[in-house]
């Protein structure tokens, strides 16, 4: 069963008034250790207060949110501006917040913009929430996901067509006969929907022209270990021609490196980056790129979160995950490889 407030309560040593005070934020007259206990109780309970999905349905305050893994991603920032235009023409306020993809601080965030009656929420899942989003969808609260899916959750996503760019951005490199093509990613190990797709899709363009994987070609770090990662990728004995890089984040600190290092792109490393940046065609040379489509991405979250909030969104007729291929610029910093 489902733990309630009179659990809470009793767990905490408080009475259900004290909680239910709590819950609302009224913390005038609670102690410090009071707050804690009632804290600790709810996180031991895994509770859920169900008023808080009744005053979602129960009011509308034409205040949507969008949670982001982070705000110095080109997309983040991009995806934000079109889905405040379209919620903007239709009478909405956004709320922006970002997560830097601790679990925790998602929950955190979701919880208290529901509990400030928000009419709905665009997201960037992370997999270690899917037992609490699938809750809020039986709680019925409007989510969209963005970017990102769960699987087994049955919550309308919208993103790119991740595996298909990983492919599409190694065949760039394999039509231009490299053969030693390395990946560069975020840390794999969470499970991110683009991350775990696009390399994906590296795997099996490599699988189909018969090249065997190199794992000391595939690069997992976070932003602060690229520049080390490179250097060692490319004082391997036998190292790539080729870089595909997954996101607008990591190509910016690869150009960087390229730069310190005076490495001549395409002479030595041809590079490809999977999201679309302004800079890429200001760097010398003008490096080749598969966007995201963005504008639609946004819109549709958009308008998938609208229609749920209006209860016009038909489950049975829809479908869950919309994707999106993505859009090949091709430019000069892949070379033919002799």
């Amino acid at each position: 069963m489902k733990p309630t407030i009179n659990d809470v309560a009793f767990e905490a040593g408080v009475s259900k008034s004290t909680v239910s005070q709590f819950l609302n934020k009224r913390y005038q007259y609670m102690s410090t250790t009071t707050r804690q206990k009632i804290a600790e109780a709810i996180e031991k309970l895994e509770y859920h207060p169900n008023q808080i999905a009744k005053s979602l349905k129960q009011k509308n305050t034409n205040v949507v949110a969008f949670i982001c893994a982070n705000l110095s991603s080109r997309f983040s920032l991009e995806l934000l501006a079109t889905i405040e235009n379209y919620f903007q023409k239709v009478g909405y306020s956004v709320i922006i917040a970002k997560t830097d993809d601790d679990p925790k601080k998602e929950r955190e965030l979701i919880e208290s913009f529901i509990a400030r009656q928000i009419d709905g929420i665009i997201v960037f899942p992370t997999y270690e929430n899917k037992e609490f989003y699938e809750t809020l969808h039986k709680q019925k609260i409007p989510i969209v996901f963005v970017d990102r899916l769960l699987k087994g959750v049955d919550i309308p996503s919208v993103l790119l067509d991740n595996k298909a760019a990983g492919y599409e951005a190694t065949k760039i490199m394999l039509d231009k006969e490299h053969k030693k093509i390395a990946i560069l990613t975020f840390p794999l190990g969470d499970d991110i929907t683009t991350r775990v797709e696009r390399l994906e899709g590296y795997n099996q363009a490599l699988k189909e022209d018969d090249i065997t994987e190199n794992s000391e070609y595939i690069i997992n770090c976070q932003r602060e270990e690229v520049s080390e990662k490179l250097t060692e990728l490319m004082n391997l004995g036998n190292p790539p021609t080729a870089l595909v890089i997954t996101n607008d984040i990591l190509l910016e600190t690869v150009l960087m490196w390229v730069k310190e290092h005076n490495i001549s792109v395409p002479n030595e490393l041809s590079l490809v980056g999977i999201d679309n940046v302004s800079f890429a065609r200001l760097f010398d040379p003008e490096i080749t790129t598969l966007a995201q489509p963005i504008t639609d991405i946004g819109e549709k979250a958009s308008e998938l979160l609208l229609e749920i909030i209006k209860n016009k969104f038909d489950p049975k007729s829809e479908l869950r995950v919309t994707r999106y291929r993505p859009e090949i610029h091709l430019r000069s910093s892949v070379k033919e490889n002799d």
